[in-house]
């Protein structure tokens, strides 16, 4: 199989976005790159994926990105731009790739470098490992990436189209142009989704989702079956999640007079969450050493996780009767 497509980069100036979710990172850079006003809190926020936990039961660090990945692009229509997905949601095997295989990882490459020809940075899955990152343009059959390994101020050597590391397929995410979506509308929707979030089902037996995963994590904990390196990436992404959920209800509260009182209570649940979390990411550092081995240091995760729960638990309820309010219409 061969890929001829011209190569062409994006006219304007990309700067990575640094998260340790790295579909907010990618993002971010590229809707900041668009025009958008926005930030990483409010990517977070309005996408739901600072509400979203899903924890494997050995912690497994594929648990931040093993959920329905379609639930997060309405949070971007409400930054005020469109999308197209293309996602074959077949695992793709970089090392043995079937013909299938192959034809999506062209499809997307192709997909990817018609929006690269119009201007326009796009997000993809597997570039170096499975994590996301920004395309800025493409070469000669390579996508041009901004990724993780500039915060690790590590080389981004040109990704060939066939060569992503791609569990749950390959996946685009381009940003044709832009919405109308009023901030009013965006804020009332965001709440709703983030109790969605706090309250969905798991995609697999072996994950929980939505507060539950708590009791999942402990439950590792207590069984000393945590993965020790899946262990600590996810407590440094769930200790981010909490911060940019913190962050993201206060604007909400501060703008949202009408949703204030409750907003607020959600606002110091997530102070609590943010904090707890805070003290399980330095308890288990990145990259790990032996931490999750201890006793006495999962012990102390345990107590932690127990009160991100319970201030979760709080967050979600005010969340709820938030959602309640009679919302004025535009």
């Amino acid at each position: 199989m061969t890929v001829d497509l011209k190569t062409s980069k994006v006219p304007m100036d990309i700067t990575w976005e640094s998260s340790w979710i790295s579909w907010i990172g990618a993002v971010t850079t590229c809707l900041k790159a668009l025009g958008i006003d926005c930030d990483r809190a409010d990517v977070a926020g309005y996408s739901g994926y600072a509400f979203m936990l899903s924890v494997h039961d050995e912690l497994c660090p594929s648990g931040p990105t093993v959920f329905p990945w379609g639930e997060l692009t309405p949070g971007i229509h409400r930054l005020g731009r469109s999308t197209v997905t293309f996602h074959s949601n077949e695992c793709y095997n970089k090392e043995k790739p079937t013909e299938e295989m192959l034809v999506a990882a062209k499809q997307g490459y192709e997909i990817a470098s018609r929006e690269i020809a119009e201007g326009r940075p796009c997000v993809i899955w597997g570039a170096y490992m499975p994590e996301f990152a920004a395309v800025e343009g493409v070469d000669d059959g390579h996508y041009m990436v901004r990724s993780f390994k500039e915060a690790c101020k590590e080389e981004q050597p040109p990704i060939k189209w066939d060569d992503l590391d791609a569990p749950g397929g390959i996946y685009v995410l381009g940003f044709p142009g832009r919405t109308g979506f009023s901030k009013l509308h965006a804020d009332q929707y965001a709440i709703g989704h983030a109790v969605w979030m706090l309250k969905c089902p798991s995609v697999h037996h072996k994950y929980s989702m939505g507060i539950k995963a708590y009791d999942r994590w402990i439950d590792a904990l207590k069984e000393n079956k945590a993965h020790p390196f899946g262990n600590a990436y996810n407590a440094q992404c769930y200790s981010e999640g909490r911060h940019l959920a913190h962050k993201f209800l206060e604007r909400l509260r501060d703008r949202n007079e009408v949703a204030a009182r409750p907003l607020g209570k959600a606002v110091e649940a997530y102070a609590e969450a943010r904090d707890a979390m805070k003290v399980v990411a330095e308890l288990f550092p990145f990259p790990p050493g032996e931490q999750v081995k201890d006793e006495k240091t999962r012990k102390e995760a345990i107590e932690a996780l127990k009160d991100a729960k319970k201030a979760e638990k709080k967050a979600l309820e005010a969340l709820e009767d938030a959602n309640k309010v009679d919302w004025p219409k535009e």
